[in-house]
This record gives C-alpha cells, structure tokens and sequence, in this order.
C-alpha cells in the first residue's frame, strides 16, 4: 500500500476512529486502527465489537493495500506531524512507513485479515434524517438516562417508530424526557429498539447539521450512514418499560416562564444548595415567580421573576440540576410548566415534540 493524504484529513479522520476504541481488551488486535485503500480513497476502521466507526477521506492512491497499525499510537504520531502531505506506505514484514516533509517512522502492524469487519445489515427498517435533526433529538433527552449500570435497559436510549412517528425516550424512573417527530410519508418498518450510551455519544459528536444520515436498524444492530462515515453498534437486549404511563391525563395549573431567565435564576440560587439540603424551590404568585433555597452548611437565596401565571400561590421543590437539565438544551424562548399541586408530575414543555416529567421532591 501507498498513498498520500493530507495531514488535516487524515487527522480528522483518525479522531473519529479512535473515539471507539478502548484499550482495555483482551483482543491485540482491538487496539489497532484498520487502514484500507477503496475506490480512490483511505478508509479507516475503529471497534470494540460494541460499536464499530468506518470513516473515508480522499487520498492519491499509488499502489491499494490493507493494513492495521497501534491505534493510539499511530494517533499521536500523525497528530505531531508538520502541516502538509503524508505518505503511508506498507513495507517489509508489512511495517507501515509514515513521513511528512523531514519527519519519518517506521511502526510495526499486525495482520489486517484478522480484523473484525461488520456484516451488512439484512431486514429491519430504517429512515433518513439530517445530522443537526437526530443530535438535537438525542441531547434532548440523553441526561435522563440512569447511570446506574445494572439497569443496562435505561443507560440507553429508546428509538421507536411508530405510524410514522419517530420517538426518542430517556428515563432514570425519576424524570422522563422525549422526543417525538413526524417522519416523511412513505417510510417503511415499525419497531423499538434500545441505543447504548457509547453510540448516543458518538452520535452527539456528528459534524455538519445539514448533512443527511440513513437510519438502519434490525433486531440486533444499529447503523447511521453519512457520505464518508458509518457507524454500527450493537443494540442493548431487553425491553424498554412503559413509560407513557408516567405522563398525567391532564393538569389543572399552567405557567409560562422565560427559559433563558428561569435557567439563570436557577443556576444562581442553587449555589448555596448542598448534599444534605439539594431541593430548590419555586413559589408561583400572580404573575411571578420566586426560586429560593436553604442551606444549614452555606446560607440563603432567594430571586424573583416574572412569569405568567394566574393560579393559586403554590410552592413546588426540586432536585436543581433535574430541573436545569432540559432548559440546557430547548431552543425555544419560552417554556410551559403544567402541575396539578405540589407533590404530582409536572410536565415541562417547549421546543415542537418535545416533553419532560419531573417528579417534585417532599421537603
């Protein structure tokens, strides 16, 4: 094999690739990045049979060839090249030259046949997005995933498409947010199925909001396709609970806050809250609200602002990262808070299909 690339390229590239591998394997060959020449370009692979990223850049391609070389390793080298032209090119004992204007090394590979390749998918359904679309969705709801690694179910991501509707659902069984959005007519296939925490990050890391993304996903595996990066993960076993049954039938109280101004009053009070006193809370008045909280170990706080809102005064207390949590990554200018007292869900909404349940916390 021999080619030349730029170094840009093959940087960014590189970077995408090592993002999935780890170096905690009992596999050597897990370690390595899988460096191949298809159709005019370099492809390179990284897996930990979890989640699989295949990535392309342009290169002048003289001679094809496949090899595998230290992941890790080959990273750091190529990141402390100088600016410009890289040549890869396979050698004796299928060692991999790389030089760069006056820079040169020479590192060892291992074979490249016994590099784990993924199947193609077969069956199951799939619909196209854009990159913006789909890492919006999953920022959206991805901080309500449990972090509580025996309930491998919710460390993941519910993907469900139904009647055309595609939904994206995250809960810790303490807060619930989702995600609904009419696919266009004509997509073929229903089903539910479960995205690992590693993937969702991947997911998030997408480049070029306009860019489109093909969704294929069968009973086992997951894959989003660019043009010049897929990438295949295994999907989580096991079934997703019921979680429309936590979103009340209806509410009797509704306040529209300022999202902007209640996530900066939020973040302000709640620097006194400490582990033995973590709640704030909001007292809703005729057209006002008032974020406050109360700390034996750091002191006081307490900000009023305006909202609109006509019920009775009620008092509500929250966890204050809960409550953050979304206004973090709406868009919207304004967010609807509906309740029906004190101690009950309270739904959040905002951005078009988007909703959050929030348990209130008894203080």
């Amino acid at each position: 094999m021999k080619l030349t690339i730029a170094k840009e390229q093959l940087t960014a590239a590189l970077r995408r690739a090592l993002n999935v591998i780890s170096t905690r394997t009992t596999l050597p060959i897990l370690n390595n990045v899988l460096l191949e020449t298809v159709d005019g370009k370099l492809v390179l692979t990284g897996t930990d049979l979890e989640v699989s990223i295949r990535t392309e850049v342009p290169a002048t391609v003289e001679d094809p060839g496949t090899i595998t070389v230290l992941a890790k390793k080959f990273g750091q080298i190529v990141g402390s090249l100088p600016d410009g032209e890289v040549i890869l090119e396979t050698g004796e004992n299928q060692q991999l030259a790389i030089s760069c204007k006056k820079s040169f090394f020479k590192i060892i590979s291992m074979d490249s046949a016994e590099y784990p390749r993924e199947n193609q998918m077969e069956n199951g359904w799939s619909f196209v997005s854009t990159c913006g679309e789909l890492r919006k969705s999953l920022e959206k709801v991805a901080y309500s995933t449990s972090p509580d690694e025996t309930r491998r179910v919710l460390n993941g991501i519910l993907m469900s498409l139904r009647g055309g509707l595609l939904t994206m659902a995250a809960t810790d069984g303490r807060r619930l947010a989702m995600v609904e959005k009419a696919l266009p007519d004509g997509v073929a296939g229903e089903g539910d199925v479960i995205l690992p925490p590693k993937v969702v990050n991947e997911l998030q890391k997408l480049g070029d909001d306009e860019k489109q993304v093909t969704v294929q996903l069968s009973d086992r595996r997951v894959s989003f396709k660019t043009a010049d990066t897929l990438i295949t993960s295994k999907l989580v076993d096991g079934n997703y609970p019921n979680y429309r049954q936590a979103i009340p039938g209806s509410f009797s109280q509704t306040v529209i806050l300022p999202r902007q101004d209640f996530l900066t009053v939020l973040n302000r009070v709640s620097m006194v809250v400490s582990e033995t006193s973590a709640s704030v809370k909001i007292k809703l008045e005729k057209a006002q609200a008032t974020v406050s909280a109360v700390s034996s170990e750091i002191g006081e706080s307490n900000e009023p602002f305006d909202v609109s809102y006509e019920g009775k005064p009620v008092q509500i207390a929250f966890n204050p990262g809960f409550l953050m949590d979304p206004l973090k990554h709406l868009e919207c200018d304004q967010v609807t808070l509906e309740f029906n007292d004190e101690y009950s869900p309270v739904k959040i909404s905002g951005d078009e299909g988007f909703l959050y349940i929030i348990m209130p916390m008894r203080v």
